[in-house]
Parts: C-alpha cells; sequence; structure tokens
C-alpha cells in the first residue's frame, strides 16, 4: 500500500477534487454501493462524486443527492473510446471500482486516476494501484465500506441505501393505486429473475395472491421484462390482480414507492424497494443472503431463504430448483405479518 498516495488522494478530495465510484451493472448490486456513495459524501463534502455504470443501472441512479454526475459506460470500441477520453480529462484523485471485472479495470485504469483502488483479481490486480483481497462471510456493505478506509475514512458501519424519485414521478402512481386499492393495503408482488433457478415456483405465486385476496389485499403484479408470460398466466388465473405492463425502470420504481408492501424474488427490484424504505420480503434460493440481502438491522426488510444444501449454487439453470421450492407459501405469510402488520395478513 502506498500510504502517501492516498494521503494525497484523500487531501484532494477534501480540497474540492473529483472522486470517481463505479459498478458496471446489476441493479441490485449498484443499490448496495449506495451506502459507500453516502458515506463518500459525508466524509469528502466538497468534492466532486461520479459514478460510471452501464444504462440500466445508471437510470436509478438518477436524482441521487450525493452523486455529482454520472457516466454511462458506453459499449463498442468508439463508445469505450469516447468514455475514456472523457474520464481521463476529468482527473480524478482517485477511482474506486467495485466491480473489477476485466472491463472495469480496464477503464479505471485508462482513467489516469493516481489512486485506483479495486480487488485483487488474476492479472487485472496490476492495473489498480491499491488491490484489495476481500475478507470472506462478509456483507456487500461491509466489502464496499472497506475500500473509504483506505482513503482514510473512519467508524464505518453499514447503512440503508437510498434511491431519490421525484415528486412528479410519484405522483402518478400513486394516484392510479389509491384509486384501483379503493382503500385497502396494497402488496405489490415482483417475479421474474436473471436466472430461472432463482424464480419461485409458479403454483406458490398463485396461491399467495389467492390468498392476499381472500383478505381484501390490493394485489399488484410486476415483472423483469423477459417473464411477460409468468405475470400474463397469473392475471388470466386471478382477474382480480392488478397486473402492469412493462414499464420504464423509473416509472416501475415509482409503483414499488406507493405499496404499502412488496415480496421480490433475488433481484434489483427487492434491492430497490429496501432503499424506496418499503417493508420488502425477498424469497432467496441460489445465494447467500447475509452477504447479497444485508438489510434486517434497518427496518422492515426481510429475507425468505430455506437454507439446502445446495442452495449456494447460482448456477443459470437447475433441473430441480428446490431451494425455491423449499420456501412455503404459509413462511412467506408469516413474514409479512412481521414487516408489515397493515396488510391484513392474518
Amino acid at each position: 500500500m502506498n500510504d502517501a498516495k492516498l494521503a494525497a488522494a484523500a487531501a484532494r478530495l477534501d480540497d474540492g477534487g473529483k472522486l470517481l465510484v463505479t459498478r458496471l451493472r446489476y441493479i441490485g448490486d449498484v443499490v448496495l454501493s449506495l451506502p459507500l456513495v453516502q458515506v463518500l459524501r459525508r466524509a469528502f463534502p466538497r468534492a466532486a462524486i461520479h459514478y460510471l455504470a452501464e444504462p440500466v443501472p445508471l437510470e436509478i441512479l438518477r436524482r441521487h443527492p450525493d452523486l455529482d454526475r454520472l457516466w454511462c459506460a458506453a459499449r463498442g470500441r468508439r463508445g469505450t473510446w469516447n468514455t475514456v477520453t472523457a474520464l481521463r480529462r476529468e482527473r480524478f484523485a482517485a477511482v474506486i471500482d467495485l466491480f473489477a471485472n476485466p472491463r472495469s479495470a480496464l477503464l479505471v485504469r485508462a482513467s489516469g486516476a493516481p489512486v485506483r483502488i479495486g480487488e485483487a483479481r488474476r492479472s487485472r490486480r496490476h492495473l489498480y494501484t491499491h488491490a484489495r483481497v476481500l475478507a470472506t462471510g462478509r456483507s456487500a456493505l461491509e466489502h464496499h465500506l472497506d475500500a473509504a478506509a483506505w482513503l482514510g475514512v473512519e467508524a464505518l458501519v453499514p447503512e440503508r441505501p437510498q434511491l431519490h424519485l421525484s415528486r412528479e414521478e410519484k405522483a402518478g402512481p400513486a394516484t392510479a393505486l389509491a384509486a384501483a386499492a379503493r382503500g385497502r393495503p396494497t402488496v405489490l408482488l415482483h417475479w421474474g429473475a436473471t436466472q430461472r433457478a432463482k424464480e419461485w415456483p409458479e403454483e406458490r405465486t398463485h396461491e399467495l395472491a389467492r390468498r392476499l385476496l381472500g383478505r381484501d389485499v390490493h394485489v399488484v403484479l410486476s415483472t423483469a421484462p423477459h417473464r411477460t408470460a409468468l405475470s400474463a398466466s397469473l392475471a388470466a388465473a386471478l382477474p382480480a390482480v392488478q397486473r402492469l405492463p412493462v414499464l420504464p425502470l423509473r416509472a416501475l420504481l415509482a409503483w414499488v414507492a406507493a405499496a404499502d408492501a412488496v415480496v421480490a424474488v433475488d433481484g434489483g427490484i427487492a434491492h430497490c424497494s429496501v432503499a424506496l424504505g418499503r417493508p420488502t420480503l425477498a424469497l432467496f434460493g441460489p445465494t447467500v443472503p447475509q452477504i447479497w440481502f444485508p438489510y434486517a438491522a434497518f427496518g422492515p426488510f426481510r429475507v425468505l431463504h430455506a437454507g439446502v444444501d445446495c442452495s449456494h449454487c447460482d448456477r443459470d439453470f437447475c433441473p430441480t430448483r428446490a431451494c425455491m421450492a423449499a420456501l412455503e407459501v404459509d413462511s412467506v405469510e408469516q413474514q409479512l405479518r412481521e414487516i408489515a402488520p397493515g396488510v391484513g395478513v392474518s
């Protein structure tokens, strides 16, 4: 570790220098990086904090008060060259790479920043000036906050990530939901994941929706754009369910913000719901919840995870989806009762 370089970078940030944080992709992972951004803003109130990500996750960061500029990581040779050229002109005091894949490591190296904090992964560790070795068993929030410690930030305690929607963004969905619910509590169910192994069996989803409707709960269903057949099937079986069309990401987040509670499978919307402060129940299968959903200490946010032997596989295809099938509807209702008593689950 070159302490002189780190000290010089921290001094530049204290004096209004520029800091770049990057987590290129995945909505949930970008949400998990926000407590680091929030801590950095308090530690360096005069600094300009920039964020680099791909187009979809970048959308959730708009209007975040702790970020001064957003950078879109363009694809292709020309787009990459233009991004690198623009980043070099910024003369960042430091860059923190929370993804550390080959592409992000090369972009960070090409930025020319004198301090480049990344992870000690294979040969790309040499593209950073400071490569971190991550301890096993810690949450993603803790790992990210460690990067701030390299810049001299002390007393690092994980906190809830926060997303921000404007009053105008929230107004339409809030009005529409109030009209549809007619005074009833609302639970938003979000289904569809990047990996089928992370999806709850369809018949369990149907049963949960039936039970909620039977207790006079208004049920709103949203799904990932590539899984619209799943939401169509549920809506056909239960016409009383309000099925949302495929919406732009921030429009969907406004519906999430208007709900009384959210139940979602492992994915970006579950993390966004937490960051919007909604009571959230996440259904996890092939993911370690202690690492990737570490929110229980911050409010009415819970993860349901059966902990079956194969639940850490994280494979694109699973012949049984046993870890998700082990999550019973009764258990989901119990968790909803604890995080959102007002939804009428009993």
